[in-house]
């Protein structure tokens, strides 16, 4: 290899691969970044330490969470997965290379970093499997450092159950390749076989063992506890990566030296390959509902209703956070028919016993004043986590209910525990001066409001009717215009008029200066239904929606077969179109 090549293969293209995972997680994949940070919670803790080294994989789950954390910052999570990366192709190349210097075939040591990469592309993939293969590659890495076979065998004993018990079922890509090295540096066979067969005895008995105390299946044990989120599933690019990271020092002694152009054509064909590889295993669809939540989360309103309005959201939990959107905003009843809409679902999607969905209805019952119901969705969502990790959303959103409910000593647990963590400290510690202050909380631009907006008393919630429980909220503050608008908006997208012309009168205390686009749109139809004509009207109808109906009408009776096509292109935005056509 010339100096040139070796210096940008060394240096530069480690580089650029870290700058693309850098730029692909911050600016094509950065909510499955806030998805990761919102499940889990950090604590600066010494109960939280003891009870994450108590399993096997331990000591590097508590190491990824710790970095995990800081996802609350995208671009920094992006940051801190693209350095991992590109330390995990610097230590394969440094371990490769202490088995037999064959930098001809450099390349092929990126290719478990991207493996690594198309895994961190699953919502469900957990920092703590590249932290577990990173400590053992710096592990294997010290191991060369002894030269004396006795020092080697003592040093083997005693630290392979160790790194198990430090990073859990990788610490097998360790023994494999210090049983590689061990084969390719030593000359005597006494000492290969002795080595080796000693090594993978204790291997094989160290998660054997840990069952006898340790609640898991073997397989979680012998694979890792904490590299995927659901403990039972075992993805098969874990194993991929796990034998590549074996493989590729493994190639560096079968394959002999090259020439350049056939180094140019390795990093070529990785890139062809690859890059088809890390697009199948991302889901822009996930990606798209993940940013939705993330900016209910904040509470960025406008920007959900712009993001809408470039590319109108279909997905059930997509809808349910443009709905409230603009149901936060006082547009709801004007703009609600601009977008797609998927029935009663996208007020409020169906409880589901996962640790997703509930947290999106979740949000809509909170702003609508639903406390407790916010708060069991909370409650439910953080206990179906499947990897038993609590969450520091939930525990936030359980210190605001109780704290608004007035149930001071439980909100003060939530907050107590937020208190110890990074990124929510100053939260915790400034809601911990609202504790049994009364007055404070009733000042709070927030929690005030809504303590007045919740139920006065106790029922048994029925999911089944959601319009008699936003009827009683609203029968309990008549002044909950959001509860007005989404009672009324239940009953549109129920296509039931009947119902909605009942419950349209108790708005005439909302303070619209007008009737919004949507209710007129309802009232002109249900005139039509009985009326030929808009002549005596007791609502006060603009002329363009009086207009528009007639022109929908007189389209709608022609019964043509391309009618629906003209009337969604006319009229697609409307009330009509969706009670009528379906869409």
């Amino acid at each position: 290899m010339s100096s040139r090549t070796q210096y940008i293969s060394r240096y530069a293209l480690p580089l650029l691969f870290g700058v693309c995972v850098f730029l692909f997680f911050a600016l094509y994949y950065s909510a499955h970044l806030h998805y990761q940070e919102q499940f889990q919670l950090f604590l600066y803790d010494t109960l939280y330490w003891q009870e994450r080294i108590a399993t096997p994989g331990g000591v590097a789950e508590y190491a990824a969470e710790f970095l995990t954390q800081f996802y609350y910052h995208s671009w920094l999570g992006a940051i801190i997965i693209a350095l991992l990366l590109v330390s995990f192709q610097q230590l394969l190349w440094q371990i490769a290379k202490g088995i037999k210097d064959n930098p001809s075939f450099y390349p092929l040591t990126f290719i478990p970093s991207i493996a690594m990469w198309i895994f961190l592309c699953d919502e469900n993939s957990m920092l703590a499997y590249l932290v577990s293969i990173l400590i053992t590659l710096i592990a294997t890495l010290t191991f060369r450092w002894i030269n004396s076979p006795i020092a080697r065998l003592v040093c083997g004993i005693i630290f392979t159950p160790l790194l198990y018990w430090c990073v859990g079922g990788a610490f097998f890509i360790g023994v494999a390749l210090v049983v590689l090295r061990i084969w390719f540096e030593e000359t005597t066979d006494t000492h290969k076989w002795l080595f080796t067969l000693t090594i993978i005895v204790i291997s094989i008995f160290c998660p054997l063992l840990t069952k006898s105390w340790i609640q898991y299946p073997l397989s979680s044990l012998l694979i890792g506890i904490g590299y995927y989120r659901f403990p039972s599933v075992i993805p098969y690019i874990i194993l991929i990566t796990a034998a590549l990271t074996i493989a590729i020092p493994l190639l560096f002694v079968w394959l002999p030296k090259t020439k350049s152009w056939i180094i140019t054509t390795q990093y070529i064909a990785i890139a062809v390959v690859s890059i088809p590889l890390i697009g199948a295993a991302i889901s822009m669809d996930k990606e798209e509902v993940m940013e939705y939540d993330y900016l209910v989360r904040k509470q960025h309103w406008q920007k959900i209703i712009h993001k809408a309005e470039k590319k109108t959201p279909t997905s059930p939990f997509s809808v349910v956070a443009l709905n409230l959107a603009l149901g936060k905003t006082g547009q709801l009843s004007d703009r609600m028919f601009e977008f797609y809409q998927n029935g009663t679902q996208g007020l409020f999607t169906e409880f589901e016993r996962d640790f997703t969905s509930p947290l999106v209805t979740g949000e809509v019952y909170y702003h609508l004043g639903m406390i407790n119901t916010a708060q069991r969705h909370a409650f439910e969502a953080m206990e179906a986590i499947p990897n038993f990790r609590k969450s520091v959303r939930g525990f936030k959103r359980l210190a605001e209910t109780n704290l608004i409910n007035g149930e001071y000593e439980v909100a003060a647990k939530y907050i107590n525990a937020l208190t110890k963590t990074t990124y929510y400290r100053k939260w915790a510690n400034h809601a911990k001066t609202f504790l049994y202050d009364e007055n404070k909380i009733s000042m709070n631009p927030e929690w005030g409001p809504l303590r007045g907006l919740r139920y006065p008393k106790d029922f048994l919630f029925s999911p089944t009717e959601k319009d008699m429980m936003l009827g009683m909220l609203l029968t309990h503050n008549i002044k909950n215009k959001m509860a007005f608008e989404y009672l009324l908006g239940y009953t549109l997208l129920n296509r039931d008029i009947e119902s909605f012309m009942k419950y349209y009168p108790l708005g005439r205390n909302m303070g619209y200066s007008q009737i919004p686009r949507s209710y007129q749109e309802v009232l002109a139809f249900s005139w039509s239904q009985q009326n030929n004509s808009f002549d005596g009207m007791p609502w006060n109808i603009a002329p363009q929606v009086k207009s528009s109906m007639e022109s929908f009408a007189r389209i709608y009776t022609q019964q043509q077969s391309n009618t629906p096509n003209i009337l969604k292109d006319k009229f697609g935005h409307t009330y009509w179109s969706y009670l009528l056509l379906k869409n």
